[in-house]
């Protein structure tokens, strides 16, 4: 290599995957230090970001909060911060190949669940191609920050909604068709959704709803609140992993979530559309909350919910999983 008649030579790191990580170019005449290189293989390793002064054994940046308005990682400008928790945050941002906005979802190094994991359960979820469901776009780890991204949306979450006080009924149930159709078409592809609840529901101002978050069922082990989503992993064999507000019964007791476990967790999201009432008291600690879901019975408080609402929550409520006779499919044209 030539450079304004100088001879040069490059160190260039590339990955199994064949994508360049690393590279240097520099004079003949200038050594390069091993330890050098050694910090850089390390860093690449960690599948974090590393400033110029990061040395060996040092934590990665979390690139999760070192992003921010303008700052630019691999194709994409960041816009502005739409929100975070213990797993990553969440950007708008530009993708400056193909000009259209998108949603960046970089991921935290060092999680309670490792990145490789989550990653692994977009991909899955990537398959699911339906109006209301939101579109993974890609899963990236190579531009230093596990990312995945996302269709961005311009919506409210229905959480947000629901705090606006009763909806007409047409409304109610036009919104849980929605969710259900999305649903339907990820069961479809065998894929579970795991944590269904109104924040993971995004509404567009003309009424569209888009299902967002797939996958992400196992989180923190942190102490979480009733509307928190959360993971309780009492021995390495197992764990409870979702939202105890939103949760079925037999999540509560550490079983893996199932189509029937989504079917049941839409039908408290249908029976708060329809009442405007919370289903499930927040009161308790964690531990209280979930003996309290894994012995209640949802199904008593339908007395007065109204059609077509009733007759659906009568099969989605049901406590064991085999007496939820009814999918959402059927869900989605019973609303209909």
């Amino acid at each position: 290599m030539r450079r304004a008649g100088q001879r040069l030579r490059g160190l260039f790191l590339i990955d199994p995957n064949g994508v360049l990580q690393y590279q240097v170019v520099h004079s003949l005449t200038v050594g390069r230090n091993t330890q050098e290189i050694l910090r850089v293989l390390e860093g690449l390793q960690m599948g974090g970001l590393c400033p110029g002064e990061w040395q060996r054994g040092e934590p990665a940046l979390d690139a999760s909060r070192e992003l921010g308005p303008n700052r630019v990682i691999g194709p994409y400008r960041v816009e502005a911060e739409l929100g975070g928790g213990s797993f990553g945050t969440v950007f708008r941002a530009r993708d400056l190949t193909l000009d259209r906005e998108v949603a960046l979802k970089v991921l935290c190094p060092g999680g309670p669940v490792p990145a490789a994991t989550l990653l692994a359960e977009a991909r899955a979820a990537a398959a699911v191609s339906h109006p209301n469901v939101c579109i993974i776009h890609a899963v990236d780890s190579s531009l230093g920050a596990p990312m995945i991204v996302m269709e961005y949306v311009a919506g409210r979450p229905l959480s947000q909604l629901l705090g606006e006080g009763l909806m007409a009924a047409e409304q109610a149930a036009a919104l849980g068709r929605q969710i259900a159709l999305g649903i339907a078409a990820a069961h479809a592809q065998g894929v579970v959704h795991g944590d269904l609840k109104p924040a993971n529901v995004l509404v567009t101002p003309a009424g569209t709803v888009k299902v967002v978050d797939f996958g992400m069922a196992r989180r923190s082990s942190a102490p979480v609140q009733g509307e928190e989503t959360g993971l309780w992993d009492p021995s390495s064999a197992g764990g409870i992993s979702g939202t105890p507000a939103y949760m079925a019964p037999e999540q509560a007791r550490g079983e893996p979530a199932t189509p029937a476990s989504d079917v049941f967790s839409l039908g408290v999201m249908l029976y708060e559309l329809a009442t405007d009432r919370r289903a499930r008291p927040e009161e308790g600690n964690l531990l209280e909350l979930l003996h309290r879901i894994d012995r209640e019975d949802l199904t008593r408080q339908l007395a007065e919910t109204p059609e077509p609402f009733a007759d659906v929550l009568r099969l989605a409520l049901a406590v064991a999983p085999a007496e939820r006779r009814i999918t959402m499919a059927q869900i989605a044209e019973r609303l209909a």
